[in-house]
């Protein structure tokens, strides 16, 4: 499933949901991973680097670049993700998977602009209607 990102927040939690045009995704987070994807979304620079900007020019500089993330399980109602780099280097292609927290995942995909995938078993087990969720 490729998605869009919408977050919402409150005090002790912030409810990011990803959805497509059939079936959204809510995932919480803390307020700060919040307000950092949120920066992700409306592309809020700041002077000097924040956590993930510096880690996409890390990656960057050792001639990588964010292929996509993906969440992938749901293990005791923790939700699992890998982020997916892409890395040429003395002109070999090689593609490397990270374990990752999905919050750091849409934060850094947003950042960079690549997809969001969530796997079918994901969306069954956790997946909820518009409806279910007042969207």
């Amino acid at each position: 499933m490729d998605v869009y990102p919408e977050v919402r927040a409150t005090e002790e939690y912030a409810e990011v949901i990803l959805y497509n045009d059939d079936i959204a995704l809510p995932i919480y987070v803390s307020p700060a991973q919040g307000e950092n994807i949120m920066n992700g979304v409306y592309g809020i620079k700041f002077t000097r680097p924040l956590t993930h900007d510096l880690f996409i020019q890390v990656i960057n500089s050792l001639g990588g670049a964010i292929k996509k993330v993906v969440i992938d399980d749901l293990v005791e109602g923790v939700f699992m993700a890998k982020l997916y780099i892409e890395r040429f280097h003395e002109g070999k292609g090689e593609e490397i998977v990270l374990d990752a927290r999905p919050s750091d995942c849409i934060a850094l995909a947003l950042r960079e602009g690549c997809d969001i995938y969530v796997s079918d078993s994901v969306l069954k087990e956790a997946g909820k209607s518009f409806d279910e969720l007042e969207l």
